[in-house]
């Protein structure tokens, strides 16, 4: 499965987003996150995690391997991602319009 995350939709410092992802491999890869903007069966056993945060994009991979790594010490060291990646300011409403009208 591939699924597209951004960030920029939700605003939620690090740690908070990080116990959340948690939660969401925790619980079976349940699609009820808004931040969740697709996701898709490419037929692969691995989940592929496209995450938009900031004005960058990076990709998880949770394998069976990995899994249990992810859940309990988050996504940040797992995704190739920079620092400053991480520090984003709560969505504006002309970042959502666009989003919006991309889809």
């Amino acid at each position: 499965m591939r699924v597209t995350i951004d960030r920029n939709l939700c605003g939620a410092w690090s740690p908070a987003c990080e116990e959340c992802f948690s939660v969401f491999v925790a619980r079976g890869f349940q699609l009820d996150r808004a931040c969740i903007t697709g996701a898709w069966d490419d037929g692969s056993e691995d989940v592929t995690a496209v995450i938009r945060s900031g004005g960058y994009v990076g990709t998880l991979k949770i394998t069976p391997e990995n899994r249990a790594a992810v859940i309990s010490e988050g996504w940040r060291s797992f995704a190739n991602l920079p620092a400053e990646a991480f520090d984003i300011q709560p969505p504006h409403g002309d970042y959502i319009r666009a989003t919006l009208r991309q889809d």
